[in-house]
């Protein structure tokens, strides 16, 4: 199954942000757009303006550290961020981005840049490219498995296509 093109705007982080700062531990029981409402709050309010405005994040080192709870990402996805841009990520904060629909992406060129809020980011995610301000950078392509969860939006809605495949696939044997 083909995965479409990401296009959005960025909105622009630094380094080491962490997923505690994304949604402290107090709100992680809320109903996702609750989440929404104080996602990055404990950065400012203006951080959480830019998050829910802007579709693809663009950061420095160890996005993500701290907390391997997964609210963080479930309230960046309720915000609509579709993407994480960074130059490295926490390994645990990474796999629930994924596991939560959004797109992940190591890419220490582009997060070396002087990308701004609001710029336009295209990511074309078959070829393994991030286009910005007339330029490419290049990561490495999705495959296997990691592919098919972007592909159906997320892990429950990838376990729940596998489980109709087999449940079909069964039914007439």
């Amino acid at each position: 199954m083909p995965i479409a093109p990401i296009q959005g705007t960025a909105a622009v982080f630094g380094d080491h942000v962490s997923a505690d700062s994304m949604l402290p531990a107090r709100h992680s029981f809320l109903p996702p757009d609750q989440m929404a409402e104080q996602v990055l709050m404990d950065v400012g309010p203006e951080a959480n303006r830019k998050v829910r405005t802007h579709p693809v994040i663009v950061a420095g080192d160890a996005f993500g550290y701290g907390t391997g709870r997964e609210s963080p990402s479930r309230a960046l996805r309720a915000a609509g961020v579709r993407a994480v841009i960074a130059r490295s990520f926490s390994r645990l904060f990474f796999r629930n981005a994924l596991n939560n629909g959004i797109v992940v992406i190591q890419c220490p060129a582009l997060a070396a840049m002087s990308v701004q809020d609001g710029d336009p980011v295209t990511i074309a995610l078959e070829e393994g490219k991030v286009h910005w301000n007339g330029q490419s950078f290049d990561f490495p392509p999705m495959s296997g498995v990691v592919s098919e969860i972007v592909a159906a939006g997320d892990l429950i809605s990838y376990g729940r296509a596998l489980l109709a495949k087999s449940a079909s696939s069964g039914a007439g044997a």
